[in-house]
């Protein structure tokens, strides 16, 4: 089972040897990209621009193409080793999201910044849904093992229920299995022994993080 994870931008680090400071964040808004810096950053004693195209002030700097000193940390594809560069961050050497991109190969450069990638989970009504048959739990045993009103399942998987407070708690139970496996372990006595063991067996084949790099939509 897939958690999705798409990359919605960049957090940008200002990295010494003994510190690591928060500089700012790009991101793509209404098709433009946008750079600001961080507050904090910005009343740092000692802080240095990101480029002379970004002088230190709380203006946002908007541009409908890639700022030119991101641009520049992304390898070029001309480059014969650019193949391998790709190899060693685990991306397509075709991959063209620009935040992947900046994420991976460009991430370090020769200067002190460095790019992290900022996550957007979608985590969605779907997934619970899928957990369940993942599991071959019935809507029944799936609300009394982990403790949620049955109508309330019901109404999520018709739709009929936003659940936004119970979309959080059923993320925190996918996406680390131990605690799915501590409720099955705590109420699974209302479950044949087969179905119990092998729900359990599932979840121990699922790693606590599954990541995916999804597309930025344009």
């Amino acid at each position: 089972m897939h958690l999705k994870l798409s990359i919605i931008g960049i957090n940008i680090f200002l990295k010494k040897r003994k510190t690591k400071t928060h500089v700012g964040c790009l991101k793509k808004k209404n098709k433009q990209f946008v750079f600001s810096y961080n507050k904090n950053y910005l009343k740092t004693k000692n802080i240095i621009p990101l480029g002379p195209k970004f002088p230190l002030t709380k203006k946002v700097f908007k541009s409908k193409s890639l700022f030119p000193f991101f641009e520049d940390r992304i390898p070029s594809k001309e480059n014969p080793a650019y193949p391998e560069y790709c190899k060693a961050m685990k991306i397509n050497p075709k991959e063209e999201n620009p935040f992947i991109l900046l994420s991976t190969i460009g991430k370090k450069g020769p200067s002190s910044f460095i790019f992290e990638p900022i996550y957007e989970h979608s985590f969605t009504i779907k997934d619970i849904s899928d957990f369940r048959k993942l599991l071959n739990f019935s809507t029944r045993e799936f609300a009394y093992i982990f403790e949620i009103p049955q109508a309330s399942i019901n109404a999520l998987e018709k739709k009929r229920y936003s659940g936004k407070d119970l979309l959080k708690r059923f993320e925190i139970i996918v996406k680390f299995p131990q605690v799915a496996i501590y409720f099955i372990k705590l109420n699974g006595g209302i479950l044949p022994f087969d179905k119990k063991k092998n729900a359990l067996k599932i979840l121990l084949k699922i790693p606590k993080i599954e990541f995916e790099l999804n597309r930025l939509s344009k």
